[in-house]
């Protein structure tokens, strides 16, 4: 079986840096992925635990000083394997410089190890291209190896689950460019697939959208993505949230303003609209939009004239709207609170975004996928306990997305290891147990910080300075802490 990423021999000397000491060592043995490193103390060989989290760092013959965060994931009695993560990119390029020079001395394919007496372009066994030189080679190699991973993957699924793989990669929605908050936009599940092909429908058209969800759903992201597919793409796309203005200013902001209209408008200002001429403008909270400005933007829909504050007359503008709410538009028409005409006018065409709790699998996914973007960032490689993830698919999720972002976010800092756990994400428990137990809110967090606590003795050998350095407390107030919990 080849090699996905070949490994080269070298004596470099580098530093182990541990949560509890810094380990003098030497690499022997060095590729892209990751390293072996033999201890040079003794009392250090064997000592440290699989899955715990490291930095090594090391001299590249004179190019200066490297730093890779990993994880062990071997150990022998000698050294450790450690695995790396997040290698910035200039890094990887001086990096495999180095390793690609010492392939070109070998005649050994370095992936598989079929012998030869003068590399050819291509391995005959693993089909891996031995042509190191070009610039290219390395974007070649990583693509190899994702290409390689996928498959390996697929072949394990069953047929319900690759056509929900075709399905997610066939929904191209995940394809625009340039826009990183479209990451919300990840599921498989039925409800979002729907989703995904009602604003592949919509989206060419210039058509009203209104989109309804929860706090939290994406409703902006939707609006971004309608915008992003439309023939308005290359257009001013104009945001405003009608509940987060006074509703004095309100008008002036969509509409704009004369000089001296009123007290304060020193200058004549355009409005939002006229900034979204020939693009599009997103309405978020509609339903909190005051009645009155209701009827000046129901005539607006009507013939596109923007009148500016204290002017007679106005400008046509070419714009699409799409509005948003988290309100029940039907409840609020009921009430006197909302206009049925302005609901019609704007209800040419609705997405209905699901909550987090109605999504199935895509829970998992969600979390997992945000667990994965962010360890990259911070340079990390983090995983769910199975704890974690029954927790995760059990929680109702009020804050939807946005609420899975900040949760797993926060988990990433918390987690002492590899592994984060309930503890980390810091859910509500006593929700999460649908009520088993003390479910007030002090009870919840005596219950995390407890499990906290014995997770980071465990990591760390059971050392109180240790535990109470990675914790950011005292030692006295660790000692308080244990007492309470009768830890020992």
């Amino acid at each position: 079986m080849s090699r996905q990423s070949p490994r080269i021999k070298a004596i470099l000397p580098a530093k182990l840096d541990t949560p509890s000491s810094k380990i003098e060592t030497e690499i022997i043995d060095l590729g892209l992925d990751g390293a072996y490193l033999k201890v040079l103390p003794p009392a250090f060989r064997d000592k440290i635990p699989l899955n715990t989290q490291v930095l090594v760092q090391y001299d590249l013959f004179g190019q200066g000083l490297f730093e890779h965060r990993g994880n062990i994931v071997r150990k022998d009695g000698l050294g450790y394997g450690v695995q790396f993560a997040g290698i910035d990119r200039m890094t990887k390029n001086k990096l495999w410089q180095l390793i690609a020079g010492n392939f070109n001395n070998t005649g050994s394919c370095p992936f598989c190890g079929e012998s030869y007496g003068l590399l050819p372009p291509v391995c005959k066994s693993c089909g891996w291209q031995l042509d190191f030189n070009p610039p290219g080679y390395l974007d070649y190699h990583e693509r190899t190896c994702l290409l390689n991973r996928v498959n390996g993957n697929l072949a394990k699924f069953d047929l319900d689950q690759l056509q929900k793989v075709s399905g997610f990669i066939d929904t191209d929605i995940l394809k625009l460019k340039g826009n990183d908050d479209l990451d919300q936009f990840v599921g498989t599940g039925k409800a979002m697939l729907d989703v995904f092909a009602n604003i592949r429908k919509v989206a060419p058209t210039d058509l009203t959208v209104l989109i309804l969800g929860e706090s939290g759903t994406g409703k902006e992201l939707t609006a971004q993505a309608i915008h992003e597919r439309s023939p308005r793409k290359d257009k001013p796309f104009v945001a405003i949230n009608c509940a987060a203005i006074p509703d004095n200013l309100l008008e002036a902001e969509l509409f704009g303003h004369e000089k001296g209209a009123f007290t304060g408008a020193h200058t004549t200002k355009k409005g939002k609209f006229e900034y979204a001429d020939n693009g599009t403008i997103f309405l978020d909270e509609i339903g909190d939009m005051p009645s009155n400005l209701q009827a000046k933007l129901l005539r607006f829909l009507q013939d596109k004239i923007v009148e500016r504050v204290g002017t007679v007359g106005g400008k046509k503008v070419n714009v699409r709207v799409i509005a948003a709410t988290n309100r029940d538009l039907s409840v609020a028409i009921a009430e006197g609170k909302f206009r049925s005409d302005l609901y019609y006018r704007l209800d040419e065409f609705a997405i209905n975004l699901p909550p987090v709790r109605e999504r199935g699998e895509d829970t998992l996914i969600l979390a997992k996928y945000f667990l994965n973007k962010f360890s990259r960032e911070g340079g990390l490689a983090k995983t769910f306990t199975k704890e974690a993830i029954d927790v995760i698919n059990n929680y109702d999720w009020p804050g939807n997305v946005r609420e899975i972002i900040n949760k797993v976010r926060r988990s990433i800092v918390m987690a002492a290891g590899r592994y984060v756990t309930p503890a980390d994400l810091m859910l509500d428990v006593a929700k999460v147990e649908n009520g088993a137990g003390n479910s007030d809110l002090s009870s919840a967090v005596a219950v995390l910080e407890k499990e906290k606590i014995k997770e980071v003795f465990k990591s760390c050998n059971y050392n109180i300075s240790t535990a109470a350095k990675l914790l950011g407390v005292s030692r006295p107030t660790l000692y308080r802490r244990m007492k309470i919990y009768g830890i020992e």
